[in-house]
């Protein structure tokens, strides 16, 4: 490791020291904010009192340290202290695909539950869990705390998953790490897809911390944490998870410099195959599940064209493609209840049309072309740098199989890397002065 930032480096700008005080006071409210948001993203059906609105915890706590900071920002302004500009990050990309979602909305022929949709949850998404975390984390203290909430909710998640191998049938039927109930409630979700997506992420964001430590004991300790997670990732035979996790290890791998820890890995990863897939044949063998998923997933693509089909610019509005397949008969007597797109792309050409998918490659390429930029510039200086993007690489892709396009579990993370972008180029500024 070469050059590692330290906790103290800050952006400038900071007011003058009659306000240090309370600064730290703000600061350390903002910091803990951020880490509570960051621990409860895998409580995803955690949820506040109906009369309270029902929202999620962790939305819930992102509105009030997001109030808290604008509030905190109108107080500087008004008593003349140093703020720095606010920054929009991805902004034009973001905008575009704003534009589209709402424009999409309001000619919906269900523009009212659209226009509520696209506010409630993507405007909310960016604004709350991608420009907030970007200019709240100012410093690398800030930063990593942040980053150790999301550990530590994998952490308890993957816990919670080998909690749940307790009173199953391993002989007979089919097992798997799935999410635990909790008190009587499923707060972690009932399905193990949803323990697999933040897995891919607090796994490699694991690998990330391990690079920060200089101390051999505690990268021992977090290698054979990493091991661990990775292995409960895998064996929630979520397939989604088996492909993410393989691409994370194979972009890992090839970004290892040295020829005898890439060898390793090699071989690390050769005796993972030879162990894991007998088990995972055997596991197929015992499902008794009456519904093949991949039929599931065709019907609900075929049901995504159909609606791109018929309405092809702008589609069906934010948050309808459930009405689809709630009007789909076919669907509805194979398998029941209408449920949401299993795919990012399915989702918004179905709902945003083929205005809303170009709007979204360009996000999507803009934001990997950030990831590629920072990994370029800093990935071989800073070790922590490419786990850290594999993480919120394997957080978003995930999303392409799975159905949290719009969660803080998947743009937080995210935004964390474009925090951690912009903190590397100040200190690289600091270190030519």
């Amino acid at each position: 490791m070469t050059n590692q930032p330290t906790s103290s480096e800050r952006f400038p700008n900071r007011p003058a020291s009659a306000n240090q005080n309370r600064l730290s006071r703000i600061d350390f409210l903002l910091t803990g904010g951020l880490f509570l948001v960051a621990l409860t993203l895998p409580l995803i059906d955690l949820r506040l009192p109906n009369s309270l609105g029902g929202i999620r915890l962790s939305d819930f706590l992102i509105l009030i340290v997001g109030g808290f900071y604008f509030l905190c920002r109108c107080c500087g302004a008004l008593f003349g202290w140093s703020l720095r500009r606010w920054r929009w990050p991805l902004g034009w990309p973001w905008a575009i695909f704003l534009i589209i979602i709402l424009l999409s909305s309001i000619l919906s022929p269900w523009p009212v539950e659209s226009v509520k949709y696209g506010s409630k949850t993507i405007i909310f998404v960016y604004f709350f869990y991608v420009a907030l975390p970007v200019n709240v984390l100012d410093s690398w203290r800030k930063w990593r705390w942040v980053l150790w909430g999301i550990i530590l909710g994998g952490g308890y998640s993957a816990l919670g998953g080998l909690w749940s191998l307790i009173g199953q049938d391993w002989s007979n039927i089919f097992f798997r790490i799935q999410p635990t109930a909790i008190f009587g409630q499923w707060w972690l979700g009932s399905n193990h897809n949803l323990l697999a997506e933040f897995l891919v992420i607090s796994n490699f964001f694991l690998l990330a911390a391990r690079q920060f430590n200089t101390s051999r004991r505690w990268r021992r300790c977090l290698d054979i944490l990493f091991i661990l997670s990775l292995a409960i990732t895998l064996l929630t035979f979520s397939r989604a998870a088996w492909l993410v996790s393989g691409l994370q290890l194979f972009l890992w791998w090839f970004s290892v410099v040295d020829r005898r820890r890439k060898i390793g890995w090699a071989i690390a990863a050769l005796l993972a195959v030879v162990i894991l897939l007998p088990l995972y044949w055997r596991m197929d063998s015992l499902q008794s599940s009456n519904f093949s998923s991949t039929e599931n997933r065709l019907l609900l693509s075929q049901i995504a064209t159909d609606g791109l089909i018929a309405r092809p610019i702008l589609g069906w509005g934010s948050g309808q493609y459930i009405r689809l397949v709630e009007n789909n008969l076919r669907f509805r007597a194979k398998y029941g209840e209408p449920i949401d797109s299993h795919g990012l792309v399915q989702k918004v050409a179905a709902e945003n049309g083929i205005l809303g998918l170009v709007a979204l490659i360009v996000l999507v390429g803009s934001l990997l072309a950030y990831w590629y930029r920072l990994w370029r510039r800093y990935g071989v200086r800073y070790s922590w740098v490419t786990p850290l993007i594999l993480g919120a690489v394997g957080g978003l892709f995930f999303q392409f199989f799975n159905t949290s396009y719009y969660k803080g579990r998947v743009w937080l993370p995210i935004a964390l890397t474009l925090a951690a972008g912009r903190l590397l180029g100040y200190y690289d500024q600091r270190r030519k002065k």
